[in-house]
């Protein structure tokens, strides 16, 4: 129980200390700006205020994304402190599993050492972006699989164990399923692999109790949801925007693209991911390699295992052929056979481990400081931000209404604590001739004048008194722009006022 309590204790410390650098979410940044986890931000905060996600408010990821959002908005409503607690705590179960996994193969003791390597890969990962994401959030739940994978396939447990891992897993897919379906990838490739170890070893009545508890885990995680949106009267907008426009809709453009061709184009996009995650490749041929050669793991054919749920994560995730920097931190949980390379190595380090440990910790910090994509964002001044210059102007009206126009949430919804009052309160990256209706509503909304504030974001060099949208300057007056840099473009936000004659 002791070792339990200091690995858990070990676990915090390092996630609490790591993220409070490496993530925007954390308080030592002025706002987190990346506009992916201020829309889930926005929909949590309906979620919390009664707006029903999909009916009142449109955005593309799973209902559990966003109740985890509205949990971190009760926590703080205008910052994104709650998040990184989440964030923290997402982490710190991550760890856990880790040294879970280094205590299947009697290397517990060189945790302590190997953590902060694992930490320090995943938080310079450019695909890490920001911070808050959903790949990141849902950390935990690959981490666990892992561990329940190389459990299973180690001594051929999958022999001996009963129900429970699947029951287990079963839950983790139905989290998945309704956060984000398109990372299911990794528990397709969990479940191809070990059907097939299985059914060689003819186990059939076996298989039949284990589809029923993997089955019975997707269902108590599913029944809560669906009943949500059928007392809502939103199961329609539930399954017609998350299944049926990001499956059919949200990646139109590339449906029609031959088969032969979208292989050739998935090995591109891996190859121009693999480059810009360089220090994230290097680890993983070392990891991999070194895990595929270590004889004492377990045998050399089931370490096909391996190489099959890196394939089926990394063709799932991208088999809409979309390729966002985020998407790539899917594959992030295989940096685990790093560390578990980084474990065996310190078995051969003389120094006693608290020692070598504590001389880690600040160099994989400082290291983190220097690679992490965000931390060149510490120490801007909050005042310098469009978010709270535009924050003070709006919350000098009384309850005042806004609309972000034609981009995703650039937090301003955050920073003001304004609950959005239109469905489409951000344009999402769906293409006009795929699905208008978004477009025309917020376009709608400028020429009725239904809301108080518009907020654009345009180009820093484009005339803010040319830009082409019925009713702009008819309904709406300018007064205020910032010009701000956001992901290394200069950008220029507008704040247009409702004229006073409407």
């Amino acid at each position: 129980m002791e070792q339990k309590r200091k690995v858990v204790i070990y676990s915090l410390f390092l996630s609490f200390l790591f993220l409070l650098i490496g993530t925007k979410s954390s308080p030592i940044y002025p706002i987190n700006d990346w506009v992916d986890a201020n829309a889930f931000f926005t929909m949590g905060k309906g979620l919390m205020n009664g707006l029903v996600p999909f009916k009142d408010l449109f955005e593309q990821k799973g209902p559990i994304l966003y109740f985890i959002y509205g949990i971190g908005y009760l926590i703080s409503n205008r910052t994104f402190f709650g998040i990184y607690l989440i964030e923290v705590l997402s982490f710190t179960l991550s760890l856990i599993y880790f040294y879970k996994i280094l205590k299947l193969y009697e290397r517990e003791k060189q945790f302590y050492p190997a953590a902060p390597f694992l930490l320090a890969i995943l938080l310079t990962m450019p695909s890490f972006t920001h911070g808050g994401g959903c790949e990141e959030i849902m950390l935990p739940c690959f981490f666990i699989s892992f561990y329940h994978f190389l459990y299973l396939i180690k001594d051929k447990n999958y022999l001996k164990e009963g129900t429970k891992i699947y029951f287990y897993e079963g839950i983790l897919v139905g989290i998945i399923l309704w956060t984000k379906f398109i990372l299911l990838g990794f528990w397709i490739g969990w479940v191809f692999f070990i059907g097939i170890l299985l059914v060689i070893s003819k186990q059939y009545k076996k298989i039949f109790s284990i589809i029923f508890a993997y089955l019975f885990g997707m269902i108590l995680v599913t029944i809560p949801i669906l009943s949500y949106f059928w007392i809502t009267g939103a199961l329609v907008d539930l399954l017609d925007t998350y299944f049926y426009l990001n499956i059919f809709i949200y990646p139109a453009s590339e449906s029609l693209i031959p088969f032969l061709d979208r292989l050739i184009l998935l090995g591109k996009i891996f190859c121009e991911n693999m480059n810009i995650n360089s220090i994230y490749m290097f680890t993983l041929i070392i990891g991999l390699i070194a895990f595929l050669r270590d004889k004492k793991v377990i045998k050399r054919w089931m370490k096909l295992g391996i190489v099959i749920l890196f394939l089926f994560t990394f063709f799932f995730n991208y088999i809409g052929l979309k390729s966002h920097l985020y998407y790539f931190f899917v594959l992030s949980p295989f940096v685990i056979l790093f560390g578990i390379f980084v474990a065996n190595l310190c078995e051969k380090v003389k120094m006693p481990n608290k020692y070598f440990t504590l001389f880690l910790i600040p160099i994989l910090w400082i290291f983190v400081y220097a690679l992490n994509p965000n931390t060149y964002f510490i120490g801007t001044k909050k005042e310098s931000l469009a978010q709270y210059q535009f924050a003070d102007i709006m919350n000098k009206e009384k309850n005042p209404t806004m609309l972000y126009y034609g981009n995703i949430d650039g937090g301003f919804y955050t920073i003001a604590d304004i609950l959005p009052t239109e469905k489409y309160f951000e344009k999402a990256n769906i293409e006009y001739s795929a699905f208008p209706e978004m477009e025309d509503s917020q376009n709608k909304v400028i020429q009725e004048g239904k809301v108080d504030f518009i907020i654009m974001r345009v180009k820093e060099e484009r005339d803010s008194n040319l830009i082409v949208v019925p009713y702009l300057y008819r309904n709406y007056k300018i007064v205020k722009e910032v010009s701000q840099r956001f992901e290394e473009i200069d950008f220029k936000y507008i704040l247009f006022q409702k004229r006073s004659s409407l």
